[in-house]
């Protein structure tokens, strides 16, 4: 069983590009009179590889919420912070969910379909989900993709971890982190090679594993993902107007 983390900060700065200005954070705006976050949660709980919960973040939300949580966290100021104090509080772990508040689409089959896929030696698995997937699923969906070899991609919201060792490389985290939606920047990781074969589309997966697997000094592994909902994060008042319109059809 594995434990997870749901990340679930940004206090209002998080509430720019939304309509609604009077609740906490993102993960608390209503979502069919429900806290966003509350989904990921209903979500989580219902999965077959999950036996433990902590929430770090705006903790609101969770008095309004009847699914409760294992261990809770208080918003650090900003994203690095909170991974790092989540990271520290499962280091002796094996292997750590990580996953956002912001994906109210997601659903627990897709949970346990990610871990399964999950090489168990990694100790980095990121989800990540085709362009084409992610534009049927909202047709208008503004989103930041990678061109390789294979096709586009978009980066998803589901992430695997092997705490202690990612915490020894806390540098590098932060500056993978604060440009996650830089490709460009990231390519610059892999070196003058990577950036030229980024440009031009011919980077591909695998080399994408390897390198990350020497720059992390462990398994690194790239989980491509059927299921566009992992990417879709909530950004703006049309996504969260679209994703109220798909829950509520689903309740119908």
């Amino acid at each position: 069983m594995y434990k997870a983390v749901v990340m679930a900060g940004g206090g209002k700065e998080s509430l720019k590009a939304f309509n609604n200005q009077n609740v906490t954070s993102k993960s608390a705006l209503p979502v069919l009179g429900e806290p966003m976050v509350s989904y990921v949660l209903s979500a989580l709980k219902q999965t077959k590889k999950v036996d433990k919960i902590l929430y770090v973040g705006d903790l609101e939300p969770l008095s309004r919420i009847p699914t409760k949580v294992d261990y809770t966290l208080p918003d650090f100021g900003n994203l690095f912070s909170n991974l790092i104090k989540a990271l520290e509080f499962f280091k002796d772990e094996r292997q750590v969910l990580i996953l956002t508040s912001d994906i109210p689409l997601i659903k627990s089959y897709m949970i346990d379909d990610f871990l399964s896929r999950c090489d168990r030696s990694a100790i980095f698995c990121y989800s990540f989900t085709r362009k084409e997937d992610l534009e049927n699923l909202f047709p208008n969906a503004h989103r930041t993709y990678v061109r390789l070899k294979e096709g586009y991609f978009n980066g998803g919201n589901l992430m695997l971890v092997s705490p202690s060792q990612v915490l020894a490389k806390v540098e590098l985290l932060e500056k993978i982190v604060s440009n996650r939606k830089n490709p460009f920047y990231l390519a610059k990781l892999f070196g003058f090679t990577g950036i030229i074969r980024y440009i031009f589309g011919t980077l591909d997966i695998s080399t994408l594993e390897l390198k990350a697997s020497k720059i992390l000094g462990g398994r690194a592994q790239a989980v491509l993902m059927e299921y566009p909902e992992i990417s879709f994060d909530v950004d703006d008042q049309i996504q969260l107007e679209f994703v109220e319109e798909r829950l509520g059809k689903q309740v119908v």
